[in-house]
């Protein structure tokens, strides 16, 4: 991400379960999973932003079209 505040959750993010352990654990792994697989993408955007701006274009015509279609 572009703000490295976004990197990491809010304090509040956490709060202790029944057992003493976070109940928002599972949801922090996911969210850390996703940025791995976000980050490639993101470095791309950064690099290329015009291609990345066409791209985004084409797949919005090309999905409008194929909601039209139906």
């Amino acid at each position: 991400m572009i703000d490295p505040a976004l990197d990491r959750p809010r304090a509040d993010f956490w709060s202790a379960g029944s057992r003493g352990r976070p109940t928002k654990a599972l949801e922090l792994d996911r969210l850390v999973e996703i940025g791995q697989f976000t980050e490639p993408v993101e470095s791309l955007i950064l690099r290329y932003p015009a291609a990345a701006l066409a791209s985004a274009f084409l797949i919005g015509v090309a999905l409008a079209w194929w909601i039209k279609r139906k």
